[in-house]
């Protein structure tokens, strides 16, 4: 579907939805039981610079497109018994379609990501499971999930930069790419919650680009704080595989390992800084071993339009030593624009540079709109 056809095509199924569905879906249903939906609609150009894909085939500047339709129903029977049930829905991969970059441009899950999912055979169900709190007092409590989960709802949060729909595009402004965090996937976690301490750990059960089975570990230790200036996060984790990835020899098995820090902090009401740090081991081929993100949000609240935001981000990724690449830079800065608590767009630019050890660079100037309905 051309950049066109999908813009024109999202357009109607968007006034369609509006219209139709937004008395029905946007509010609670009942007082234990409701239904909520995303519609997200994107636009991309990319101005490339002698870019080149797998088969060696220059890249034009091109323009792409893409729709995504998200829809979960959430029954809550106790205040401690919980049951999420999600789709996702999707038409075209915007600039992620050409593979230019080694970071994707846009991070939410297209087309590609709902057809066989982490090559199981399943196609669009996003999560399927159920979760138990159990309140030890007033401040600790300990919750567990089963069934089909994400392991980025619970691993890597950042209140400034972890939402694809409504802040930053690129992949490496959402989670951090080399903790390798499995989605959509039967799993289990842990959220143990005391005060201003958590500790949450999560185990999936994957396939990789092998087609092998892999179990996928992780534990992270999180502080909330309240500081003179605003309130903070400060979390650090570590992750490990089972050894069903191939090494770089290709005669062994190794896993995957790593560890990650993700920080937000409120500088005042209006302003919050985001930091993120990631290492991961490189027994097996990976393009990167190690990276950096940086950057600021901004409320608009100093121009009284208290929902709109700004966000600026640089990162740094360093090549694995094995790696064909050398390093990765990228830098984003969006605007969102609030029309209400349901609408909204975004404008977006972003330039991202990867630096190969032989041949050519790839270098990028990339531009994208993105509307936004949620029901």
């Amino acid at each position: 579907m051309s950049y066109l056809n999908v813009m024109r095509a999202s357009g109607i199924l968007a006034m369609l939805i509006w219209g139709c569905l937004t008395p029905a879906l946007a509010y609670d249903l009942t007082d234990s039981f409701s239904v909520e939906a995303t519609l997200s609609i994107v636009g991309q150009h990319a101005g490339l610079d002698d870019v080149f894909d797998e088969d060696g085939t220059r890249v034009a500047d091109t323009s792409r497109g893409a729709v995504a339709f998200d829809i979960g129903a959430n029954l809550h029977p106790t205040e401690v018994d919980e049951f999420q049930l999600t789709y996702g829905f999707s038409e075209g991969e915007a600039i992620n379609g050409i593979e230019a970059f080694t970071l994707a441009p846009f991070a939410d899950d297209l087309e590609e990501d709902f057809s066989d999912i982490n090559y199981s055979g399943r196609y669009n169900l996003l999560e399927a499971w159920y979760k138990h709190t159990f309140e030890v007092n007033e401040a600790t409590s300990v919750g567990i999930t089963l069934g089909v989960i994400g392991t980025t709802s619970y691993i890597d949060g950042n209140e400034y930069a972890n939402d694809e729909i409504a802040q930053f595009m690129n992949d490496v402004f959402v989670n951090n790419p080399l903790a390798n965090l499995p989605d959509y996937d039967l799993g289990a976690a842990l959220e143990f919650i005391s005060g201003r301490w958590s500790v949450t750990a999560a185990v999936m059960d994957s396939k990789n680009e092998e087609r092998n089975d892999y179990q996928y570990y992780v534990v992270q230790v999180g502080r909330h704080v309240n500081t003179q200036w605003g309130e903070g996060n400060y979390r650090i984790y570590g992750f490990s595989t089972d050894s069903e990835f191939a090494d770089r020899t290709g005669n062994g098995k190794q896993n995957l390992s790593g560890f990650g820090v993700s920080i937000d902090q409120q500088i005042n009401e209006s302003v919050g800084l985001f930091a993120r740090f990631g290492v991961q081991d490189d027994a097996v081929p990976i393009d990167q071993d190690a990276m950096v993100a940086v950057g600021f949000a901004v409320a608009g609240t100093a121009w009284k339009r208290p929902d709109d935001a700004i966000g600026v981000g640089v990162a740094f990724l360093d090549g694995a030593k094995h790696s064909e690449f050398d390093d990765t830079t990228a830098l984003e800065a969006y605007y969102k624009f609030a029309f209400s608590d349901s609408l909204d767009v975004s404008i977006d630019a972003q330039w991202i540079k990867d630096e190969m050890r032989e041949g050519k660079d790839a270098e990028g100037a990339l531009f994208g709109i993105r509307f936004n309905a949620h029901f």
